[in-house]
Parts: structure tokens; C-alpha cells; sequence
């Protein structure tokens, strides 16, 4: 049969609500319970959509009430919001399932479908396009995630319609008015990326300079310039850019009056249900003239969140480097080998054939084999760019491939977890590997140059390792810097000296302190030479206390949240 881009899209919106009817009717008829509740979600692989479903109902019925200024400016996700308005229309007929979800997860699956033929015809084709698509369409696990209530397919989405734009730069010669289009369409994508995921900013940012050195490189080729080719691409650098700050976290100072005279909640009233374990972690201190470097200040915020990720699912039973820490760019470039392993052949094969924790026997099975098809993809591509090494757009897309699996090994310490985060790349790695020049054998020298590109590649995934290195102590000064790295908002940060019965005023005053900001806390002299007692309190009402702390020497001060026997907020003392 001969698939058309119209055509293709029908049979995938057809089989794609085929399925969901099959879940559901699969969930209500109780045919397998442990693996598919009632309203048809997999809790096995796909357990948050637990928590986006209770967000969706209480949405939706801000809808049925006509309450939709409540409804746009609910604190939900942006997928919840859209899941809401199908739930509010279908809930009668099939309750708050995953069938009711099915007008939103339908359209974001046959936009998938469709970018990623586009993508193909982009890089290799018609047939390429035909044949990637069907491969992503009918990619098992990557189909059922589609059929849950996820905020993955909306960001996959976005993901590869920015790709897309990004490619048609390095294949396409714009003039003025198509070149305005992308470039505002970029830029909205952009936005929409972060919304869903602010962290992917940095990658977007990269992206738009690896995209402006290809250009160069097209236009040194082509002796020509390429301005309406560049100018989105320049469009997307700024923007990025212009979101660094809101990344990076603000400065916020306030001043620490001892004695104080203000007096504020007593120590003694506290709700032990919304306490939070607390402990503390002595570091020496760094030297003077590197604790503020922008490389550190990244590797502290990257070890968070990996840290966050790994309290956030402490019942996984696929955790991968737990207990590595990034305190200094060094330690990120020490680990980058072992990121780019995890990143790019995790589940390995030794994990194939035992039983996971949360999807069983089966779910190991099919990981293992789905990973086998990503190894074989692997090798197309790599002998793509050997027998056609000039081709710009596909060297793009394996760069954009190893920079993104390896970013997400440095901040997913799962590999369970880290296998769905990678859709958006695996779809670019198979775009890759059928637009390549791969239909005929490859010439056995070609072959050769490949097995050794493959086998150093390897050593070099495997040659990783950490190691300490002793550091200065800073000398004291009167401004202690206090950093918030848990992923928690504060409304509160109190600092009242241990002899207290009161935890005095709120240093944040009437400000919020974000996740990434540092507060600047001034001393009176000799005020650090006390013992101190510190709490800070959640905008959801927990709150951590840490006592008898001595800030003497003490050069900072960071709050992470890390992985005990339950999660722990630890106030990390240099």
C-alpha cells in the first residue's frame, strides 16, 4: 500500500483510539487487575498519572461549573488542564479513564506520528519518513505510555517541532517571511518546553549553538551567506538566554539582627506530622576564588536534582548511582563517560532477564528486547556517518542524541525512569538510522572502522570514576549565604540564636525563596559566633528544623533534599 502523509495519519489515529477502547474495556472487565486498574492506567510504568488524574478531575469540574478563569490559572500542569476538558465532557459515559483522556492523548500521538515523518522526508526522504514513522508508531512501550495520562507525549511533542524547525535550517534556504514564521515559532516552542520542564532550557540553548556552528560551516561550504537561515537561530540563543536568570535562582539579602526585636513562633509549637527529617553535613570549604564559579554553582543544582529524583521514587528497584554527588565541574567531567554508558545502553543486558520490581518478568523482557533494536539503530547510524560523514543535519541529530541521553544520566539516577525520559531522543535516533544511507552492506573496511569506533567508544564509557580532593577553608566574614536546592518553595526562613524560646522574625520578610535562589544573610559582628538554630517552612506547610549550629568559619550553607530510608532534607555546612 502506498502510505501518504494524510493517510499515514489516519491509520494511527484509528489504531491509537482501537487500543484505548481495548485498555479500558480491559480495565472495567478485571481481566488482569495487578497490571490495569478500572479507568485502564498502568500504575506499573506509569504511576504518576495517579496524581495527574486526581489534578484533572478537580479541574474539570471547575470546567462543569463554567469557572474557566479558575480553571487557566488552576496550579496544575499544563496536560492536566487539557486532560481536564475531555474529562469534563466524557466523565458521564466512561467516569475520569484513561478513554476519557483519549481526545487529548489521540491528537498528541498522531502529531508525533506526523512530526516524525516530517522529520524523515527532512533528513532522508519520503520512504525515510514512511518507514520512521511506522517504527515510533508501532514502538510497544512507547504506544502504551501514549495511552496514559502523561505529561511525556505533550512534551515530546513540542520537542520534535522545535527539532524540526532546527533541521529545516540546515537543509532549507529560508527567504525573509518563512524565516520570520520559524523564528516565532521556535521561540513559542521554546516556551512551551519550558513550561512543561524548565531544566531543558540549557539543552535548548546548546542546541541553538550547535545549530548557528553547522550553519557556518554549510555557508564556508556553499560560499554564501545564510542570514535568514541564521536569524532563528539567533532568535532561540536570546531567548534561551533571557531565561538563564530564572534558571540560575536570584539573590535575595536580608539582615540577621542579634539581639533581635522581633519576636516570632514559639520552638515549642510545632506539628510533627508536617515535619520533615533534617541532617547535617559538614564539607570543607572551597577556595575563596572558586566557590561562586558558574561550573560549581551547576554541579550543586545538577547533584540536587538527581538527589530529589532519587527520593522522589525511593521504592524503585532500578537506582543507578545513588550516592553520586556533583560538587564542582570537575566531578561533572569526571562522570560525563559513565553518564554517556547509562544514558546511551541502559537497562544493560545483564538486567534483561530478571524480574523488575514494578513491571514484572514481561515489562524486563520487552525492555530488553526494545533496548537490542536501540543497540542495532545504534550501529546504522554510526555506519551512516561514515560512508556520508559530510552531511550536517545528520551529525545534528546524533549530537542533539548523545548530548540528550547523557544530560538526562547526570540528573535521573533510575534506569527505569531514564528509558521513558529518552523517547524524544530514541525517535531521533531511529529518524537517524533509516534517513542514513543504510539499505545496501556496508563495505567491510567501513565495517571495521565502525566495530573500532563502537569498541573505544565503550572503553571510554567504561573508564569512569570518582575522586576526593582536600580544599582550603574560606576565612569567616558576616554574610552567610543560604542556598535552596530541595525543589521545595519556602514561605519562611527563621534564625534565632539556640538560647531562643522564640524562632524571631521571618527573614524572608513577604518574598518567596524558589528552588535555585540564595539568601544573603548579613550578621552584626560577632553575631556568627553564637550557636543558631535554623527552620524553614514550605509554601505546602512541612517545614525543617536544624539546632545548635555553629556558624563560626562557616562559609555557606545548601538545603538538599537527599535519599535515607525516607527523604531528607540536609543542610549541607562549608
Amino acid at each position: 500500500m502506498n502510505l501518504t502523509g494524510p493517510r499515514l495519519i489516519i491509520i494511527a489515529a484509528v489504531l491509537h483510539v482501537l487500543l484505548a477502547i481495548a485498555l479500558f474495556a480491559t480495565g472495567r472487565a478485571g481481566v488482569a487487575p495487578g497490571l490495569i486498574d478500572r479507568d485502564g492506567i498502568m500504575g506499573s510504568f506509569a504511576f504518576d498519572s495517579y496524581n495527574y488524574q486526581h489534578g484533572a478531575i478537580e479541574t474539570s469540574e471547575l470546567l462543569r461549573g463554567g469557572n474557566l478563569r479558575a480553571w487557566a490559572t488552576a496550579a496544575q500542569p499544563l496536560h492536566v488542564k487539557l486532560i481536564a476538558v475531555p474529562f469534563a465532557l466524557l466523565n458521564p459515559l466512561f467516569g475520569y479513564s484513561t478513554l476519557s483522556a483519549e481526545p487529548y492523548n489521540v491528537v498528541c500521538y498522531v502529531a508525533i506520528i506526523a512530526l516524525v515523518f516530517a522529520l524523515g522526508c527532512e533528513v532522508g526522504g519520503r520512504r525515510a519518513g514512511v518507514l520512521s514513522a511506522v517504527l515510533v508508531g508501532l514502538w510497544p512501550t512507547f504506544l502504551l505510555h501514549t495511552l496514559q495520562l502523561l505529561k511525556d507525549p505533550i512534551f515530546i511533542t513540542a520537542a520534535l517541532a522545535f527539532l524540526w524547525c532546527a533541521i529545516t535550517l540546515l537543509v532549507r534556504t529560508y527567504r525573509p517571511p518563512p524565516s520570520a514564521g520559524v523564528s516565532v515559532l521556535s521561540v513559542l516552542l521554546l516556551l512551551l518546553l519550558a513550561s512543561v520542564r524548565f531544566s531543558v532550557v540549557l539543552l535548548l540553548i546548546a542546541m541553538a549553538i550547535l545549530i548557528l556552528s553547522l550553519l557556518i560551516v554549510r555557508q564556508v561550504r556553499e560560499r554564501r551567506l545564510l542570514v535568514w537561515n541564521m536569524t532563528p537561530a539567533i532568535a532561540i540563543l536570546l531567548t534561551g538566554l533571557l531565561m538563564l536568570p530564572f534558571i540560575s535562582g536570584q539573590n535575595i539579602r536580608c539582615t540577621k539582627n542579634y539581639p533581635s526585636d522581633q519576636a516570632g513562633p514559639l520552638k515549642t509549637a510545632v506539628d510533627p506530622s508536617e515535619q520533615v527529617p533534617t541532617l547535617v553535613r559538614w564539607i570543607t570549604a572551597r577556595e575563596p576564588e572558586t566557590r561562586h564559579s558558574v561550573g560549581d554553582r551547576l554541579a550543586r543544582r545538577i547533584s540536587s536534582m538527581r538527589s530529589r529524583f532519587a527520593a522522589s521514587y525511593s521504592d524503585a528497584g532500578s537506582h543507578l548511582d545513588t550516592q553520586s554527588e556533583f560538587q564542582n565541574a570537575r566531578d561533572l567531567l569526571r562522570y560525563v563517560p559513565r553518564a554517556l554508558e547509562i544514558g546511551m545502553w541502559a537497562p544493560f543486558p545483564s538486567t534483561w532477564f530478571s524480574a523488575g520490581k514494578r513491571v514484572g518478568n514481561v515489562g524486563k523482557l520487552v525492555s530488553g528486547l526494545e533496548m537490542l533494536a536501540i543497540y542495532l539503530l545504534q550501529v546504522l547510524v554510526a555506519l551512516a556517518l561514515v560512508r556520508e560523514p559530510r552531511r550536517l543535519v545528520l551529525w545534528f541529530v546524533v549530537a542533539i542524541v548523545l548530548c540528550g541521553v547523557t544530560a538526562l544520566a547526570f540528573v535521573i539516577p533510575n534506569a527505569g525512569a531514564i528509558y521513558r525520559f529518552r523517547y524524544v531522543f530514541w525517535i531521533l535516533l531511529v529518524v537517524a538510522a533509516i534517513s542514513g544511507p543504510i539499505i545496501s552492506f556496508a563495505k567491510q573496511r567501513e565495517g571495521k572502522r565502525v566495530l573500532t569506533a563502537i569498541l573505544i567508544a565503550g572503553m571510554l564509557a567504561a573508564a569512569h570514576g570518582c575522586s576526593s580532593h582536600s580544599q582550603a577553608v574560606k576565612p569567616p566574614n558576616l554574610v552567610l549565604p543560604l542556598t535552596n536546592f530541595t525543589g521545595t518553595e519556602f514561605s519562611a526562613i527563621y534564625l534565632s540564636p539556640a538560647s531562643a524560646s522564640d524562632w524571631q522574625e521571618n527573614l524572608l520578610s513577604n518574598s518567596r525563596f524558589r528552588d535555585g535562589d540564595t539568601l544573603d544573610i548579613q550578621f552584626v559582628p560577632n553575631g556568627k559566633n553564637v550557636q543558631w538554630d535554623l527552620k524553614v517552612r514550605g509554601v505546602d506547610g512541612h517545614y525543617a528544623e536544624w539546632k545548635n549550629l555553629n556558624f563560626d568559619g562557616v562559609s555557606e550553607i545548601t538545603l538538599v533534599l537527599k535519599l535515607s530510608t525516607t527523604p531528607v532534607v540536609v543542610a549541607e555546612v562549608e
